[in-house]
Formats: C-alpha cells, sequence, structure tokens
C-alpha cells in the first residue's frame, strides 16, 4: 500500500460549471475532492486541474 507521498493535492475546476475547489490527486491520475463527496452541482463533472507556470519566487 502507498503513502500519503503518493498523492499530491491541487485546485481543479469543473468544465462545466465553472466551480473550483480542492482535489486530491492520486497517482494514477483520478482527481477525488478533499472534504466533500461531490466536487459541485453537476450530474458528471468533468474535473481538471489548475495549473500556474509561475515559480514560487515570482508569485505575489
Amino acid at each position: 500500500m502507498g503513502n500519503n507521498h503518493d498523492k499530491q493535492r491541487a485546485a481543479a475546476t469543473c468544465e462545466h460549471c465553472g466551480e473550483i475547489g480542492i482535489v486530491q490527486v492520486w497517482p494514477d491520475g483520478n482527481l477525488q475532492p478533499l472534504g466533500q463527496t461531490d466536487f459541485c452541482d453537476c450530474a458528471s463533472p468533468t474535473l481538471e486541474v489548475l495549473e500556474t507556470d509561475l515559480d514560487h519566487d515570482e508569485i505575489p
């Protein structure tokens, strides 16, 4: 069994409604909402991880 280092947290958005929330990203690419059973009210949300190209030194 893996440990907590095998998964990461990330911000994600629902491509249908635009809702933003925090997900756990598993090594296989599966996304699981944190702290809730559903990400949003959409019948079948399509989640996309939000990314940034900024280095930590560039974040205001």
